[in-house]
Parts: C-alpha cells; sequence; structure tokens
C-alpha cells in the first residue's frame, strides 16, 4: 500500500534531508536568494526563467553559437533558437557572423541589456566585494577552500566536467 506523504513526492523536500547544520542551512539560503535575484532580473529585463538562464550563460561565458547554448542549457537546438529569437527580440542579444566562419553565427548580448542586469547587481556585487575585504588571509583560505569544495559537489550533481580550462566560443 502507497503513502500519501506529501514529503515523498517527487521533487518534494523531506524534512530528514534539511540541512541541519548552521553551514547547511546558511548555504540553503544563499541558493534561494540567488533564485531569487535571478528572478527579480529577469523581470526587470522583461524575461522568463529559461531565457534569464540563457542570458546568464552568455553573461558569464561569452558568445555562443545557438548549439553551445543549447548544450550549456540542456536544451534541443530547436528550443535553444527558439529563446534565441525572444531574447532578439527583446533587445537583449543579437546575432552575429564569426569573423573566421562567416557559415556560422554567434549569440551576443547587447551591451545595454549587459548594462541593465548589472545596475541591478551592482549593490550586491558591492556588499559581497565589501565583506570579502575585510577577510584576513587565514580566513580567506579557508572560505576558497570551503567554497572549492562545495562548487566541486554542485558541479557533480550537475553533472559537470570538471573545470579544466574553458571550451573555444565565439
Amino acid at each position: 500500500m502507497e503513502t500519501s506523504d506529501p514529503s515523498s513526492a517527487q521533487g518534494g523536500w523531506r524534512a530528514s534531508h534539511a540541512p541541519r547544520d548552521p553551514i547547511g542551512q546558511r548555504l540553503k539560503t544563499i541558493s534561494m536568494l540567488t533564485r531569487q535575484i535571478g528572478r527579480k532580473i529577469g523581470e526587470s529585463l522583461g524575461v522568463n526563467v529559461t531565457d534569464m538562464a540563457a542570458l546568464e550563460q552568455l553573461l558569464n561565458n561569452g558568445p555562443m553559437t545557438p548549439g553551445q547554448l543549447a548544450e550549456h542549457l540542456k536544451v534541443t537546438t530547436a528550443a535553444a533558437t527558439q529563446i534565441v529569437d525572444r531574447l532578439e527580440r527583446a533587445g537583449h542579444v543579437a546575432r552575429q557572423r564569426r569573423a573566421h566562419d562567416r557559415r556560422k553565427i554567434c549569440v551576443v548580448p547587447v551591451e545595454a541589456s549587459v548594462e541593465r542586469a548589472f545596475e541591478r547587481l551592482a549593490p550586491m556585487i558591492d556588499g559581497l566585494d565589501g565583506v570579502i575585504a575585510r577577510l584576513d588571509p587565514a580566513e580567506r583560505q579557508v572560505i576558497e577552500r570551503f567554497l572549492d569544495q562545495v562548487v566541486d559537489v554542485y558541479g557533480t550533481v550537475a553533472g559537470l566536467p570538471p573545470s579544466s580550462g574553458s571550451e573555444p566560443h565565439c
């Protein structure tokens, strides 16, 4: 007989798996706040969550072909093309031909859109810069090692290969 325990539903968060340690709680809070900030920036730019994820990939990794963008977003190339179409219509990206291979198209963020996104992020970036600047060298070393380990765990769960350099983009 199946139980109807809502916490056991797919995607549900079981109380027994919730972080109990204060560091785990803070990581969970940071994760939730990061998603909220992303949604807020997406709303201010007039894009949905998927399109915001594509724009974020372009801002973090630089110009990409639609195929590369599809790979990063784990969507089909047809879906990536629709995402690029929406972002282009909204004025957030432009399609440009590759200089060395005119047959290939690169998707490039539009500078005005980048500036709008970073205006929204500036208070957070400035605040974090201040927090980091106040750390002494020993604190920095411990925090860097911890964050490297957290990034490794997230990357493993996300199925990302260890970062060993960047793939060539446009």
